[in-house]
């Protein structure tokens, strides 16, 4: 009887044991699962932090510095076109800031746009060059545009900025051909901005397009040496076509609407430069716009927006400069109502075919960059009346 009790003690003992065993079990499993939970709503909530701290596009702040003033009818004004066209597409916060031609202060302006933490800083020309070479690097975080020039990569590290330029001699080259077709002096004109690479880039492309349909075909070559001063740049296509040319090409900003005024007090032509100068007339002023037959596009806007699309896909080549041209869709020849009115069908048909052609690498046009002055003159000289 003893060992029967004995036994049903020691029993129950194990059951209960065993009891207790599995409840310390199943408590530990609730706490570790509780463990999991909460770690696993720490990691959603650090996963949602992050997203957070990931700018929305209404998020990003552009500041687009300009070497001028807005007006131009030209370079800008297509620069502040791309910038708007970014802001309505993306959202993005756009900032513009005419700078004038005072250039001692456009490092300054950098600085300060720099201090301000834009996400994107975006500058127009050559005489940004500098001001962004000593910027720059000092602002890694910050990313930098600059347009129609480009930052020397070898004197330091500059993978934070981005450089655009423009294979205007390309577009210059159909203007050439253009001009030269139309002419009956078999004299023509060219006035730019600065004596620079930037601006020989298109005299020479001009002077190129020109002689290939008229080997002996004169160009009268001046600068103004200034970008906003119109009375001055009249005053010297006036002169031009006191001597004889018909068709005038200016390639210098704001100053350039000067040639317009000229060649509507003339009854002469004037190639645009930058924007479709003929379109931007054509409601106020149609007398001015009859005398323009055509524009050589730099399509600044245009390419603006592609960096814009690139950075936003994860494919813009920091750190490197982008020559763009006419296969790229970067510069080009207006075509617009007064194109195809002003323009004879068998010059169109030769501008098409040479347009063609040089995005196909069959011609490829010299180009200011990389020439001496002395070569430069010596091009100059060779097409002087």
């Amino acid at each position: 009887m003893k060992k029967k009790i004995v036994a049903i003690i020691l029993s129950m003992s194990m059951i209960m044991t065993s009891l207790m065993g599995c409840g310390k079990t199943s408590e530990e499993t609730q706490t570790a699962q509780q463990n999991s939970e909460s770690n696993e709503a720490g990691q959603e909530k650090e996963q949602d932090a992050e997203k957070e701290e990931v700018p929305s596009q209404e998020d990003v702040r552009i500041a687009l510095l300009l070497s001028g003033n807005l007006g131009d009818m030209s370079f800008l004004d297509s620069a502040n076109k791309g910038t708007s066209q970014i802001m309505a597409d993306y959202g993005a916060q756009v900032k513009v800031i005419e700078m004038g031609s005072d250039a001692t202060k456009y490092e300054t302006n950098v600085l300060d746009a720099s201090d301000e933490g834009y996400d994107i800083i975006i500058g127009s020309g050559w005489q940004l060059q500098e001001p962004f070479q000593n910027v720059a690097k000092d602002y890694p975080d910050i990313k930098y545009i600059i347009f129609d020039a480009a930052v020397d990569y070898a004197a330091g590290d500059y993978s934070n900025v981005y450089s655009i330029s423009y294979k205007s001699n390309e577009a210059a080259y159909l203007a050439g051909i253009m001009a030269a077709n139309m002419s009956k002096t078999s004299i023509l004109g060219f006035l730019g901005g600065a004596d620079g690479a930037v601006i020989n880039d298109f005299m020479i492309g001009f002077i190129e397009g020109a002689r290939s349909v008229d080997p002996d075909i004169k160009v009268i070559c001046g600068y103004v040496d200034d970008y906003s001063d119109s009375p001055k740049c009249k005053e010297m296509a006036l002169a031009q076509y006191n001597q004889g040319a018909d068709i005038i090409f200016t390639a210098a900003g704001a100053s350039g609407i000067g040639t317009l005024e000229a060649a509507k007090e003339t009854g002469n032509y004037a190639i645009g430069v930058d924007s479709d100068q003929a379109m931007l007339y054509a409601e106020s002023d149609p007398a001015q716009a009859q005398l323009i037959p055509a524009s050589v596009m730099k399509n600044v806007d245009a390419t603006l927006v592609r960096a814009y699309e690139m950075i936003q896909e994860g494919t813009l080549p920091w750190g490197q400069e982008e020559a763009l041209g006419l296969s790229d869709g970067a510069v080009g020849l207006s075509d617009n109502e007064f194109y195809q009115k002003l323009v004879p069908e068998d010059v169109k048909v030769k501008i098409d075919e040479a347009s063609d052609a040089i995005a196909r690498g069959e011609i490829s046009v010299k180009s200011a960059y990389g020439l001496t002055t002395e070569e430069v003159r010596e091009i100059i000289n060779s097409v002087a009346p």
